[in-house]
C-alpha cells in the first residue's frame, strides 16, 4: 500500500513539474507585444467649431482681397485720369500762350515790314546817288562831297527807321515754357488681410509607460525563475 501511495505521489509530482515546464515554455515562446498604434484623441465639437470659424474667416479673407483689388483698381484709374487731365491742361495752356504770342508776332511783323522796306529803299537810294556822283566827277573834292552826302542820307534813314519802330511799340516777347509737370507718386496698394490658418485635429500618441515596462520585466523574471 505504501509503495502504491509513493508511486501515486511521484506520478502527481511529475505531472505538476511537466505542467509547469509546459507553461514556462509557452510563456517564453509567446509572440512579441504589438507596437501601439497612434490614438487620435479629438473633441469633435471643438474641432467642428474651429473649422466653421476658419471657413468664415477664409471667406472674409477672400472678400478682403477682392475689395482691396477693386479699390486699388479704382484708385489707379483715377490716378491716370488725373494725370492725363493735368498733362492736357498743361499742354493746352502752353499752346494757347504760344498761339497768342504768334498772333502778336504776326501783327508786329506786319507793322515792321513796311518800315524795313522804307529803310532799304532809303539806303539803296543813298548808295545809288553816291555811285552816280563819283562816276561823274572823281576828283577828291567831288568824292569827299559824295561821301558826306551818303553818310547824311544813311544816318537820316537810320533815324527814320528807329523812330518808326519805336512808334509801333515793343516787339512781343516769346513766352518761356512752363516748368515740366512732375508725375505724382503711384498710389500705394492697400494692405491685404492676413490669411487664416486652418485648424488641425489634435492627436495623442499613446506610448508604453514605465509601469508597463516594469510589469513586463517582472513577469519575464518570474518565468525565468520557474524554468530554473
Amino acid at each position: 500500500m505504501k509503495t502504491k501511495k509513493l508511486v501515486t505521489v511521484a506520478l502527481m509530482t511529475s505531472s505538476l513539474l511537466i505542467g509547469s515546464m509546459t507553461v514556462s515554455l509557452a510563456d517564453n515562446t509567446q509572440s512579441p507585444a504589438p507596437t501601439p498604434s497612434p490614438v487620435i484623441s479629438t473633441d469633435s465639437s471643438v474641432y467642428a467649431a474651429q473649422l466653421a470659424a476658419y471657413k468664415i474667416a477664409l471667406t472674409q479673407y477672400r472678400v478682403g482681397l477682392l475689395v482691396n483689388a477693386i479699390s486699388y483698381q479704382a484708385t489707379m484709374y483715377k490716378y491716370w485720369s488725373d494725370w492725363k487731365t493735368a498733362v492736357t491742361n498743361y499742354e493746352s495752356a502752353w499752346q494757347a500762350t504760344l498761339a497768342s504770342y504768334r498772333n502778336l508776332k504776326v501783327a508786329y511783323d506786319a507793322k515792321v515790314t513796311p518800315i524795313d522796306a522804307a529803310y532799304k529803299t532809303a539806303i539803296d537810294t543813298a548808295n545809288a546817288t553816291f555811285l552816280a556822283a563819283i562816276a561823274v566827277n572823281n576828283s577828291a573834292a567831288s568824292e569827299d562831297l559824295a561821301l558826306t552826302a551818303h553818310q547824311t542820307a544813311v544816318q537820316a534813314a537810320k533815324t527814320a527807321y528807329k523812330a518808326a519802330i519805336t512808334a509801333i511799340g515793343a516787339a512781343p516777347v516769346r513766352p518761356t515754357p512752363p516748368a515740366a509737370l512732375v508725375k505724382p507718386p503711384v498710389p500705394t496698394k492697400p494692405t491685404d488681410p492676413i490669411k487664416p490658418i486652418a485648424p488641425v485635429k489634435q492627436g495623442v500618441l499613446v506610448k508604453p509607460g514605465k509601469d508597463q515596462k516594469n510589469n513586463r520585466n517582472n513577469e519575464n523574471n518570474k518565468n525565468k525563475n520557474k524554468n530554473n
